[in-house]
C-alpha cells in the first residue's frame, strides 16, 4: 500500500514538474538531421503525449458535459455590412471612453493572497508583494450614428482571460447592453507577464493535483487555481461598470486614422520573420473642443518587460505610454495588441539597452514608443461607417497538459468532451470582423497569432523546405479576405486559446518550446483560417 502511495505520489509529481515547463521559452528548433532523428523525436513526442495523457485519466471529472451550454451572451453584430452610398446622411462617429483600476478596492493583506501570473510556479509563491502601478481595465464605446447599434471594446490588464470569463462579463452588462443597442462586447487583454492571474496557471498545482478532483467534481468549493474568486468577482463588477461609463460618455466628433513604423521597436524571436511593423492609430477628435481626444491604438509587442519571476504588479511599457500620452497631449490612450506570436521588446544598445533596473528600462520604452505615436502625421479622417460581425466556431483541444489543467478545473474555458473518459474534448470560441470607414479591416482573433496568417508568406503559404515538419501549408491569408483594405489583427479578444501557430511549422512536444506547449489545438489555424474566410464571405 505505501509503495503504491509513494508511486502515485512520484506520477504526480513528476506531472506537476511537466506542467512547470508550460512557460519554459525555448529558441527556434531546428529540424531532425536525418530520417534516423526524426523518427526517435515522433517516439519520443508519442511516448510524452502518452504519458500526460495516462496521468490525465488518474483525475476523473464528472462535470464536463458532452454538448457546449446554451450562449446567451455571444454577440453575432450586424446580419449584413452597409457600404458609405447607403449611410449618405451620416458623417460623424459617436465615442465615449472610461477607465478605472482593478486592485483599488482591496487591501494589502487582500492583494498579497492573489498571484502574479506570467509563468507556472508549481509550489505557488509569486503572490503580489506591491502594486507597481495598478492594473486598469479600459474602455472604449463606438458607433457610427446610423441607429445600427453600439460596440464596445475592454482592454484589460491581465494575461489572459478565456471565454468563460468573457461571457461573464457580458452576463454582468447583458440588461444595460439590451437597453443601450450595444451589439457588440469585446474584451480584449494586453498579455502582461506581471499583473494579477486572471487565467489560472500559477496558483498552487501541487494541491491542485492533490485535492481538485475532489473540490472541483463535487462543487464543494473552489478548486485550487491561480484566479482568486474575488478578484475576478471584482473585475467583471468593475468591468460592467467601466463600460457602462463609455456609453454614458459617448459624444459626436471626427475620427482620424494615422500609424508610425515602429520596426525599431521590435524583434521576432521565431521564424519565419513577419510582423506588422506599424503602431495604428484611431484618434477621435470630439466636436466638443473641451474634452478628451481618445486614442485606440494597436500594435504587436510582447508585454514581458519584467521578464517571468518578478512579484510586483505593474502594467509594464504600455502603462508609461499611456502615461506620456495623458501628460503631453491630455489625450485617453487605449491599447489592443495585435498578431504578437513571439513579437518582443528590441532591447538592445543601439536603442534601448537594458539599464539594470527593469523599470527603469520599461519606462524609458514605453516613453519612446509614446513619442512615435504622437509624432503620427499624415492622418486620414474616416468616414462614419462601422461594420461588425461575429462567429462562433470550435477547436479540438489536442495539447494533453490543457487537457490536464482544464479536467483539474486550474483553467476555466467553454469546452465539452467528446469521449466517455473525456481524453479528448473540444473548445468553443469565436472570431470576429470589423470594418471602419471604406478603408480598415480588423481581424478580432481569440489568441496569440502567428502573423504570417494574417499578412501572408512566400507566394502561396509556408514551404516544406522552410517548416519544421518539412510538408508545405498552403493557405490564404486573411489580408486577402477583407476587399482590399487595410488589415489590422485585434489579438488575444474574446478568448485565450493560446498560440495559434503554422501547422506544419509546430516542433516536437518533448522540445518544450513555449509557443508549443502553449498551444491548446493544433487545427487552430485551419479552423480560424476557415471560419474567417466563412465569416467575411457572408457579409460581403
Amino acid at each position: 500500500m505505501k509503495n503504491s502511495l509513494r508511486k502515485h505520489i512520484a506520477i504526480l509529481i513528476c506531472a506537476a514538474l511537466l506542467i512547470g515547463m508550460f512557460a519554459t521559452g525555448a529558441a527556434a528548433a531546428e529540424k531532425p538531421g536525418s530520417k534516423a532523428v526524426s523518427f526517435l523525436y515522433d517516439v519520443g513526442d508519442f511516448a510524452a503525449k502518452a504519458l500526460i495523457k495516462g496521468i490525465t485519466l488518474l483525475f476523473p471529472d464528472f462535470r464536463t458535459p458532452f454538448c457546449f451550454p446554451d450562449n446567451d451572451d455571444f454577440y453575432p453584430g450586424m446580419e449584413a455590412f452597409e457600404d458609405l452610398p447607403s449611410l449618405p446622411e451620416y458623417d460623424t462617429w459617436e465615442l465615449g471612453f472610461a477607465q478605472a483600476s482593478l486592485t483599488d478596492a482591496f487591501s494589502g493583506a487582500q492583494l498579497r493572497k492573489f498571484y502574479v501570473t506570467g509563468a507556472l510556479d508549481v509550489i505557488g509563491k509569486r503572490n503580489v508583494s506591491e502594486i507597481h502601478d495598478p492594473p486598469m481595465i479600459r474602455a472604449t464605446a463606438l458607433s457610427d450614428g446610423s441607429g445600427r447599434g453600439t460596440v464596445l471594446f475592454l482592454s484589460i490588464d491581465a494575461f489572459g482571460i478565456t471565454s468563460t470569463d468573457v461571457l461573464r462579463v457580458r452576463a454582468a452588462l447583458r440588461e444595460f447592453a439590451a437597453d443601450n443597442d450595444i451589439i457588440s462586447i469585446n474584451v480584449s487583454v494586453l498579455h502582461q507577464h506581471s499583473v494579477v492571474d486572471t487565467l489560472g496557471m500559477n496558483g498552487n498545482l501541487i494541491a491542485s493535483l492533490f485535492l481538485n478532483p475532489l473540490f472541483y467534481n463535487a462543487s464543494c468549493l473552489n478548486p485550487f487555481s491561480g484566479k482568486d474568486p474575488a478578484y475576478m468577482a471584482n473585475l467583471y463588477q468593475v468591468s460592467a461598470q467601466t463600460a457602462q461609463l463609455a456609453v454614458e460618455d459617448m459624444r459626436p466628433g471626427k475620427l482620424f486614422y494615422g500609424k508610425a513604423d515602429v520596426e525599431a521597436y521590435i524583434t521576432d524571436k521565431r521564424p519565419p520573420v513577419v510582423f506588422d511593423k506599424y503602431a495604428h492609430r484611431l484618434r477621435f477628435a470630439p466636436n466638443d473642443t473641451t474634452k478628451p481626444e481618445t486614442w485606440l491604438c494597436n500594435f504587436a509587442i510582447h508585454t514581458t518587460g519584467t521578464g517571468i519571476v518578478d512579484t510586483r504588479v505593474t502594467g509594464d511599457f504600455p502603462a508609461y505610454t499611456a502615461l506620456e500620452i495623458n501628460e503631453k497631449r491630455g489625450a485617453n490612450f487605449q491599447l489592443i495588441l495585435g498578431a504578437q506570436l513571439a513579437i518582443g521588446i528590441n532591447y538592445n544598445e543601439a536603442h534601448w539597452p537594458r539599464l539594470g533596473d527593469s523599470y527603469r528600462s520599461l519606462e524609458v520604452y514605453g516613453r519612446d514608443l509614446a513619442e512615435e505615436i504622437m509624432g503620427i502625421t499624415g492622418e486620414t479622417p474616416l468616414p462614419a461607417l462601422l461594420n461588425i460581425a461575429h462567429k462562433q466556431l470550435t477547436l479540438p483541444i489536442d495539447n494533453p497538459l490543457h487537457l490536464l489543467l482544464t479536467r483539474l478545473g486550474v483553467i476555466e474555458s467553454t469546452v465539452r468532451r467528446t469521449n466517455a473518459l473525456f481524453t479528448r474534448g473540444e473548445g468553443r470560441t469565436e472570431i470576429g470582423y470589423m470594418e471602419l470607414g471604406d478603408t480598415l479591416a480588423f481581424a478580432l482573433v481569440p489568441g496569440e497569432l502567428e502573423p504570417a496568417l494574417a499578412f501572408g508568406y512566400g507566394p502561396g503559404g509556408f514551404p516544406a523546405q522552410e517548416a519544421y515538419q518539412s510538408w508545405e501549408f498552403e493557405f490564404t491569408p486573411m489580408k486577402n479576405r477583407v476587399g482590399g483594405r487595410e488589415l489590422i489583427v485585434f489579438g488575444l479578444t474574446n478568448d485565450q486559446v493560446g498560440y495559434i501557430l503554422l501547422p506544419n511549422d509546430v516542433y516536437h512536444f518533448i522540445q518544450f518550446g513555449n509557443e508549443e506547449i502553449n498551444q491548446g489545438s493544433s487545427r487552430a489555424a485551419e479552423n480560424i483560417l476557415e471560419a474567417f474566410e466563412e465569416l467575411t464571405g457572408s457579409v460581403r
